[in-house]
């Protein structure tokens, strides 16, 4: 058991100095100490509140960069990051071993994300329509209904 957890320790030290490696080649600087991380990772929990929290931190980060892009740019602004955060959650998914099948729960995570905005967006007409007194459409259009190709 004493060795089980000590190959484990060594596999994540492994991991995590690659980690600073290849943040080191995209020409990043690496932090050297910190001040507090996670905690209890090792429970579904815990993992759960972790990923919350850094859903929350990117989530607020996007929408203070999106609220400072131009006018007209804040559509861009938006598809930029939805595909700089996805090409950041390959770049962290492949730094695990490919048996760790990581890449088909980034995948599932994507997808959830994109069903909750649809969820969102209905239950904001819904309420909208709440406060306008009526729940029929009178062509009111909002730009985040239309199609974005980028």
């Amino acid at each position: 058991m004493c060795g089980e957890i000590d190959e484990t320790i060594e596999v994540n030290l492994q991991l995590l100095e690659r980690f600073k490696v290849m943040t080191r080649m995209l020409g990043l600087e690496v932090p050297e100490s910190v001040a507090s991380g996670p905690r209890g990772l090792a429970d579904p929990k815990g993992r759960a509140a972790y990923m919350e929290q850094i859903f929350q931190l990117g989530l607020m980060r996007a929408l203070k960069d999106a609220q400072a892009a131009e006018e007209d740019e804040t559509v861009d602004a938006i598809a930029s990051q939805a595909i700089a955060f996805a090409r950041l959650a390959g770049f962290i998914a492949g730094q695990l071993p490919p048996d760790a099948d990581l890449f088909r729960a980034v995948i599932e995570a994507v997808t959830t994300g994109h069903s909750e905005t649809a969820k969102l967006q209905q239950q904001y007409r819904s309420n909208q329509a709440e406060a306008h007194g009526h729940d029929h459409d009178h062509g009111h259009h909002h730009p985040h209904d239309e199609p974005h190709r980028h």
